[in-house]
């Protein structure tokens, strides 16, 4: 993070990127439960803060080193790595990025 955002923010902004890619709206309540509660325990997160998400046959969320938990579902997990890398990405230059850099034959 490089700037403070709360965690209703935080989990809400994600959600709201996954939610149109995907059809389980359960699954992303669940996802946005374990950010939440994973920031709440900083109180929000903070310049610094380092959230990861695990993607291979789930959600795992990772905050500060911290596992928060994970949503154990492959179409939820396909739904965080569109955010990032479909057609309608939120970062066309991290896409490119990752295609460019990651994905090299």
């Amino acid at each position: 993070m490089n700037f403070k955002v709360g965690a209703e923010k935080m989990a809400s902004a994600i959600a709201d990127s996954i939610s149109p890619r995907t059809s389980s709206a359960s699954e992303v309540e669940k996802l946005k439960d374990l950010i939440f509660e994973g920031v709440s325990d900083k109180g929000a997160a903070v310049k610094g803060t380092v959230l990861k998400f695990n993607c291979s046959d789930g959600v795992e969320v990772t905050v500060d080193g911290k596992t928060s938990g994970k949503v154990a579902s492959p179409e939820l997990a396909k739904a965080f790595r569109d955010v990032y890398l479909d057609d309608k990405c939120v970062s066309p230059k991290l896409r490119e990025s990752v295609l460019d850099n990651c994905c090299a034959p």
